[in-house]
């Protein structure tokens, strides 16, 4: 059976990646030449540029093409400028951008189609660290359930330190959609492996799973999975939209935030709502240029290591001192 593939590119252009634009570039196009080299036929490519939502303009769309000229020349001619606001990127809009794309669809039986959007990018997403996005963007969290439902693989790449302030939700974001979180220094290695594996054999999920974390995403990098995994695994099996990731998992700065949650279902609802139960969740600290750093859960001595979500009666307390070490095996 023939593979065949179409995979659009998603890259940051807001000024604040300028120092590592020419690594980015090389790596998108090192990613894509070996990859073709066997593969010419098979694959297309799309280039969708995103900047910051303060910007003279937020999104610029390349359509599919099979000629890797073109595609470089695209990617040559890219220009990295506009505001350095990590809180107002416009990665919704890029990656909404990325749904209405043109997509093959194949009906012939010989043939297996998969979709790949790579999103690369230094910082977190409008509408996650601090509050509501006032630029009307979509909820990015459902957004990520239109990949799954088109079946297209999300995988993000980390520009590190700085994106190290949400790789846990990155995680998150890609996971919901079968793709994986990589920070930049793996990236080539990690997805040419994954690609021309998949349009030799495997699905882009069986390529994924195939990967070692610990020599193929973590090496040489600042990203842990395992200091991110429950906290990745609770926003899937829990939050339903970025208000809840929010809520659960992200305040404004190193202050704690205070929320009460329970879980309903009926026929039309099955979501987390915030009432009845006095939950404090620890929340993120800052270091001195205010990114994000990790600040895990821990049980107050009064309680332990329970389920937070569950039966209506279940209650879960966190006490924690900021200056403190914190265990990780309650969240």
């Amino acid at each position: 059976m023939t593979t065949t593939m179409d995979i659009a590119v998603c890259v940051d252009c807001s000024s604040s990646i300028t120092s590592n634009f020419d690594h980015i570039r090389l790596n998108i196009l090192s990613i894509l030449n070996e990859t073709l080299i066997e593969h010419q036929n098979d694959v297309r490519m799309a280039l969708i540029q995103f900047r910051s939502h303060h910007d003279d303009w937020v999104t610029k769309t390349h359509p599919f093409t099979s000629s890797m000229d073109l595609f470089q020349e695209w990617i040559n001619t890219v220009q990295i400028d506009g505001e350095n606001s990590n809180e107002c990127k416009a990665i919704v809009d890029a990656l909404d951008e990325s749904l209405a794309l043109e997509w093959r669809t194949i009906t012939n039986l010989n043939l297996f189609h998969e979709k790949l959007v790579i999103l690369i990018t230094d910082g977190p997403p409008c509408n996650l660290l601090d509050k509501e996005c006032s630029y009307n963007s979509k909820d990015l969290w459902k957004l990520a359930d239109e990949f799954d439902k088109q079946n297209i693989t999300l995988v993000i790449v980390g520009i590190e330190p700085s994106v190290v302030v949400c790789d846990d939700f990155y995680c998150a974001l890609a996971h919901k959609t079968g793709g994986e979180y990589i920070p930049l220094i793996n990236s080539v290695h990690v997805l040419t492996s994954v690609i021309k594996q998949t349009l030799l054999e495997d699905t882009l999920l069986q390529s994924f799973r195939h990967l070692d974390i610990h020599l193929d995403i973590e090496y040489d990098s600042m990203y842990s999975f395992l200091a991110v995994q429950k906290r990745a695994d609770f926003m899937i099996e829990y939050c339903r939209t970025m208000t809840d990731i929010r809520k659960s998992l992200y305040t404004y700065r190193n202050q704690p935030t205070e929320f009460i949650i329970d879980e309903i279902n009926d026929d039309d609802v099955n979501h987390l709502v915030w009432k009845n139960i006095n939950i404090i969740i620890s929340t993120p600290i800052t270091d001195d240029e205010g990114y994000r750093t990790r600040l895990p859960t821990t049980a107050s001595a009064e309680s332990s290591c329970i389920d937070i979500i569950g039966s209506s009666a279940s209650s879960y307390r966190t006490d924690f001192d900021l200056n403190s070490e914190i265990d990780d095996e309650c969240f």
